[in-house]
Parts: structure tokens; sequence; C-alpha cells
């Protein structure tokens, strides 16, 4: 069986403009890092992309919604308008398992939403996961603009100990 490189929610309004992530810049370059050693390998590409309400800059069609990294031909493009990616996509888990896919390695955005949520229906689908330090992040506070909560570095350190420990009980 084989592994694929799920790319949440790397879109333009997370990178640039009023949403753009405090580290951003530095995320992007590790994703795109990944990307390419996943490209050279023959790992599949799986790019993730929300389709956020018509108010909202990742709005379908908008040039905020658009993915950052362009896929290739090889590659899947999946949408989403849940936090689970699976949710939104009832016939994902069986077209990976098709492509003979048993283990899911998550990075993107943001951490303690769409990429936790997406990395807990991998697993309640029966995939094993993976989820990287240093290639997923999220706001200080959970989003742009807070001025309480949690960095995001709390955010990430606790997303990445619950997803390993789920991983775990289901490995």
């Amino acid at each position: 069986m084989a592994k694929a490189l799920m790319v949440v929610d790397v879109q333009f309004s997370m990178f640039f403009g009023d949403w753009a992530l405090p580290d951003g810049q530095e995320l992007l370059k590790a994703i795109g890092d990944r990307i390419l050693d996943a490209r050279e390998s023959g790992t599949l590409v799986v790019h993730v992309q929300n389709d956020g309400p018509e108010d909202e800059p990742d709005a379908p069609g908008l040039p905020m919604w658009e993915l950052v990294f362009s896929p290739t031909d090889q590659e899947l493009v999946v949408r989403k308008t849940t936090l689970n990616v699976f949710e939104s996509n009832p016939e994902l888990s069986a077209k990976l398992k098709g492509l003979g896919i048993d283990e899911l390695e998550f990075i993107g955005v943001q951490s303690e939403l769409c990429l936790r949520s997406s990395a807990l229906g991998a697993i309640e689908q029966g995939f094993k996961i993976s989820v990287p330090a240093g290639l997923h992040s999220t706001y200080d506070g959970g989003y742009p603009g807070a001025t309480s909560g949690p960095s995001a570095a709390e955010l990430r350190a606790a997303v990445q100990k619950e997803l390993a420990a789920a991983s775990e009980s289901h490995g």
C-alpha cells in the first residue's frame, strides 16, 4: 500500500492579504518543499480546497480562493464545504483506497480546524495518518486579529499531540 500527501487549504486567502497567517511565508516554503519531495518520489498529492461562503475571500471563483500551488495533471483536487474533507466528499475514501492508498500525511492550514477535522475523518475512514510538525499552522487565538486565546504555537502543539494519540490508538 502507499501514502498520499493531503495539502489542506493552501489557498491565497490564508497566505496573502487580510487573512495572511503570521508565519505564512515560512510555512509556504516548507509546504512547497514537501510537495516537491512528494512529486519527486511519486507520492500522490491531493490538494484540498475550501469553498468559503460567498461573502468571504475564499468563496469559489474569487482570486483569494485559488490554490497557491498549481496541481499537476497527476494530482487530485478535492473541494470541501465542511471542516472534514471526507464529510464533504463521501466518495473520497473509496477513491483513495482504490488507488492503493492506506496512509495520509496532512499538511496545511488551519491546524485546529480543517487539518485536524480532516485528519480525524481519515482515521474514521481507516487510514493511517501522519502530521509532520512544522508543516501546518494557524493564527494566535485561532482567527485573524484575535486578541486572546492560545498562541498559534500552542494550538499547533495541541493538535500535533491529539492527532498523534488518535493515530496510535487506531494504528
